[in-house]
């Protein structure tokens, strides 16, 4: 008699783009002079920032996003997921107030970057957790650099990682266990 093992479906990955496999941060602090984003100045400071980018017209935004520098810890986070087969779905913000020219930077990025994997652009990453649910599938994952998406990414059911470029052992040992690779 052959006992067959039984394995529940796997969860769903979202994978973030900036922050996580492109360092849209670095960019945007050298913008604007700085080392660090967080140099920029206050949160308000950091908005106007935004603004600013965006008066630099479309081809400039998605000249921006198309020449991000991959973050390495990122790189080795997506190669670990093709090295063991697990699906996976790039879920990136557009820039707001150009989302179209951001989008088609983004689409060029992940074209040398991340070639052949899919990709959603929102600002409301949740909607996609909700989507998976409404579909009786296990609760997703969102690897994701901004708390606030995590918040509400695990507000609407889902699963979720902070990512920290440190950190990517920590996310990799975790997945390991979540699809039960050795």
């Amino acid at each position: 008699m052959i006992v067959e093992e039984i394995t529940k479906a796997q969860p769903h990955l979202f994978l973030d783009m900036d922050g996580v496999q492109a360092d849209f941060f670095t960019r945007w602090a050298n913008t604007f002079g700085h080392e660090r984003y967080k140099d920029i100045g206050s949160k308000e400071q950091r908005e106007k920032s935004i603004d600013e980018l965006n008066r630099k017209g479309p081809e400039w935004v998605e000249e921006f996003f198309a020449t991000l520098d991959p973050l390495p810890g990122g790189m080795r986070l997506v190669s670990w997921l093709r090295q063991h087969n697990i699906p996976f779905t790039v879920l990136s913000a557009p820039l707001r107030g150009n989302n179209e020219a951001s989008i088609r930077g983004k689409r060029t990025w992940l074209a040398q970057h991340n070639p052949s994997v899919p990709a959603i652009f929102t600002g409301h990453k949740e909607t996609e957790v909700l989507k998976a649910l409404r579909r009786g599938e296990p609760p997703p994952i969102l690897i994701d650099d901004f708390k606030k998406y995590i918040e509400s990414w695990t507000a609407a059911g889902g699963q979720a990682m902070l990512y920290r470029e440190p950190l990517v052992n920590d996310i990799i040992s975790q997945l390991s266990k979540i699809y039960n690779i050795k």
